[in-house]
């Protein structure tokens, strides 16, 4: 038997850090923002090479957050990948976007930068197209400089999908800071 994911063996390595930040927390009765919050932001920012850092509920409001932030919506289109999860897709449609699901490369099982291109010169008359959101799958980040390469040919926002690559590297660079 070939156990995909033993979150209990998972939580046995870190108990006793776990357990104290949980007591933490409780005692503060700080259950949202509060120090805890601000530290792990902090610690967070600086893991990702010294950037800022904002805890969110969870990724798919960070998706979210930075899809409006950009103003996107109604009628604009945002190109991702179609092996994802779900809430990739669901924020770009929360924020009445239209997804643009592109294909993966058969070597790294991410964002295929040719279909990338295709789905530029297909659908730039149907929609205003006006971000890529590349997702770091597996640990395994996507081809971000061809990806960036595009985003400046066309003048798109980049908004990287890091929620299962944390502290994946393309070189020197982290992801989710391109």
């Amino acid at each position: 038997r070939i156990v995909m994911c033993d979150l209990k063996a998972a939580y046995a390595t870190q108990k006793d850090d776990i357990d104290r930040a949980v007591a933490r927390v409780l005692e503060s009765g700080w259950f949202i923002l509060g120090q805890e919050c601000s530290a792990f932001e902090r610690e967070f920012g600086q893991f990702c090479g010294d950037h800022a850092a904002v805890g969110v509920a969870n990724g798919t409001d960070a998706l979210i957050l930075a899809i409006k932030a950009l103003d996107i919506g109604p009628g604009d289109g945002v190109i991702t990948v179609s092996h994802t999860a779900v809430a990739t897709v669901a924020a770009i449609e929360w924020a009445g976007a239209t997804p643009i699901l592109v294909d993966i490369s058969e070597d790294s099982h991410t964002m295929c930068p040719e279909s990338v291109r295709a789905a530029i010169e297909t659908f730039q008359n149907q929609l205003s197209i006006k971000a890529i959101i590349p997702v770091h799958l597996y640990g395994h980040p996507c081809d971000m400089d061809a990806l960036m390469g595009i985003a400046q040919e066309h003048d798109l926002s980049v908004i990287e999908d890091c929620s299962q690559a944390h502290g994946a590297r393309i070189g020197e660079q982290q992801v989710g800071t391109f």
